[in-house]
Order: C-alpha cells, then structure tokens, then sequence
C-alpha cells in the first residue's frame, strides 16, 4: 500500500507533501504544507489511479474554490482544508447531487461535537454550515465522469478554526470556532478525526439509499434555504 501510495503522490512530494499515514481501512492521508486547491491536486492525484478513500489536507490554499468559482479564504494554519476522493460504484446522475447535502449533514454531525449545542448550527443549502448565524464551513463537490460513468467524486471542505478576522467585502458573513467557542474550540487534528469519523460511519448507509438518508438526516437539523441561483446550478 505504501509503494502505491508513493509513485501516484510522487508529483505531490513535489510539491510539497509533509506527511502521509494510513488514518483507518477506509481512510487514507496526506499532507500539504501549501497548495492552490486541495480539489484541484486531488483531482489529478485521482486521475493518476488514487484510492477510493483518500483525503488530502493542506495548512494553507492559495487558491481555494468554492460553489461556482467563488474563492475560499484558506490562511495558513487558520483552518481545515481537505478533499476527500470517493470512487461509488452505484451512483447515477439523479443521485450524485445529494453527496453535497450529505456532505453538509457530516459537516454538522462533526461541528456539533465540539459546539455543545446543535441548535447554534444550521446547514445552508445546498453547500454552507453556519454557526450562530454566519458561515464556519463550506462544501465543494465536483463528480468527473467519463463515458455517461461516474469515475470518481471529491469533497472538499473548509472550516474556519483558528481565524480571528476575515476579508472585506464577502458575501455571507462569517465566523470562526475560535470566535464562536473562544478557548474551547478543538484544534485541527481534532476536527479531521471527526470529520473522518462521520463519514466513516454513514458513507455506506448513505451510498445505500442516498435520497432516503438525507431526507431522514435532514428532519432533525436546521435547513436554510439558499438562493434561486444555488438551488438551480448543480455542477456536476
């Protein structure tokens, strides 16, 4: 596994990969110190034949995406940055959209752990997680196909962890959980753990029946309507 793992991140070493450990049988990661996006190398990572499973983070993205081209604000050390490749053998083009809203409800299952509350958090379709009022993570899916099949999908996600302050001029105002929680929000490793462990235990229940999961999961979680634009454009 590790000789795999090396020749198909061998362009990634390049660049800079800091760490690389097996996290559990599902799950494995790797590390960058710096990277445009995370979605981007990991979309190459991919296509050089990566596992189903593999996650990589980085301590900064000078390019961050975000849904339709808007930039994610990824100063080094201040968040979690990280995309998660998934190749699902069953999903169709009528389902693969709701990976984002599943995506979301693992982002709220993983926040509410450390928030104590889970009414402070609500998701904001189809791609945002607020935290008293204002965004703390985003989520970025994008589905590569090939042929009419799904090769592959990655989940990128963002959380704001460590940020005291943020640019001028975004569009939905934002927070951070050191904001929110002050000394009690986790640190980064704690809030990947998390983040693994919640899709660990629901991806395959999820891949099961992806509408009827997210349409169980959703009853008991705050949904904020997004915008006509959101709800319509699906980049898949």
């Amino acid at each position: 596994m590790a000789s795999r793992l090396s020749s198909q991140t061998r362009h990634l070493e390049e660049a800079g990969l800091t760490r690389l450990w097996r996290w559990s049988e599902r799950f494995t990661v790797g590390w960058l110190a710096q990277v445009d996006s995370t979605n981007t190398a990991l979309k190459a990572l991919a296509q050089a034949g990566a596992p189903d499973g593999f996650c990589l983070g980085a301590d900064e993205q000078t390019a961050g995406r975000g849904q339709y081209g808007r930039t994610w604000h990824s100063p080094a050390g201040e968040g979690l940055y990280c995309s998660l490749l998934f190749r699902p053998p069953c999903l169709t083009s009528d389902q693969v959209h709701h990976v984002t809203t599943f995506a979301g409800l693992m982002v709220h299952d993983t926040l509410a752990r450390f928030v104590g509350t889970p009414a402070r958090l609500a998701v904001k379709e189809p791609n945002d997680v607020f935290l008293d009022g204002r965004k703390v993570a985003g989520i970025l899916v994008e589905a590569d196909w090939q042929g009419g099949v799904l090769r592959f999908v990655i989940v990128g996600i963002g959380v704001n962890i460590g940020q005291v302050s943020f640019p001028e001029g975004l569009r939905q105002p934002a927070t951070s959980l050191h904001l929110a929680l002050g000394e009690a929000a986790p640190p980064r490793e704690a809030v990947l753990d998390a983040l693994l462990n919640a899709f660990q235990d629901h991806w395959d229940a999820f891949l099961a029946d992806p509408a009827g999961v997210v349409a169980v999961r959703r009853r008991d979680i705050c949904f904020l309507p997004g915008t006509f634009h959101d709800r319509q454009e699906r980049p898949y």
